[in-house]
């Protein structure tokens, strides 16, 4: 019989197409089965990432304190280092301070014994030989007007070995030694002027 129905025709390809759904579904069961195995594995790799890096995270803990701690080290170590280079500059300024007193103390002792003594030894014995020869003019000038006065006639003061320039010996004499000054007097005035 020549003649088919579409019943016919169509039940053997539908069992083909069936066979071949089912081909394609049972393929597609493999494939998400290995994609499950595939998932299955990526998650516990990333579980055992998490583990490691929270284990990680716990053995860098101590090594944070660690660093934290160094940390301040280094910044006390540095404000200790500034607290004594200060201290040090201090110490340098009164070091040259006190050695700059000393130095003047050491000049000016050496002038008192080389030449302040003396020279203040000289400024007196200056002031009192002038202050004596203007006496002694001043005495023979007196004397001789009165022998003047009482003779009458004048005396001839010519031949006195003391001049008409010993009031201004003697002035000079007084300008020195009104001006003399030792320089570490000052010092002890200036010393004087502090509580310690």
């Amino acid at each position: 019989m020549l003649f088919y129905t579409c019943e016919n025709i169509t039940k053997p390809l539908s069992h083909s197409l069936q066979d071949e759904l089912k081909a394609q579904v049972a393929s597609k069961d493999k494939d998400l089965n290995a994609k499950d195995v595939e998932i299955a594995e990526v998650k516990h790799r990333l579980h055992e990432q998490t583990d490691k890096n929270e284990s990680l995270d716990i053995d860098l803990e101590p090594e944070r304190v660690k660093a934290a701690t160094a940390k301040e080290a280094k910044q006390r170590a540095d404000e200790a280092r500034d607290i004594s280079t200060s201290a040090l500059n201090v110490a340098r300024k009164n070091y040259a301070e006190a050695q700059a007193i000393v130095d003047t103390l050491l000049s000016d002792s050496e002038w008192i014994r080389n030449r302040g003594v003396a020279a203040m030894d000289m400024a007196v014995a200056t002031l009192i030989d002038a202050s004596r020869v203007v006496g002694h003019r001043g005495g023979y000038l007196e004397c001789a007007h009165h022998v003047e006065d009482a003779f009458g006639q004048e005396f001839d003061t010519s031949h006195c070995s003391m001049t008409d320039q010993a009031d201004a010996v003697l002035a000079h004499a007084e300008e020195v030694y009104d001006h003399l000054s030792l320089p570490v007097m000052d010092l002890v005035t200036e010393a004087l002027k502090h509580d310690d």
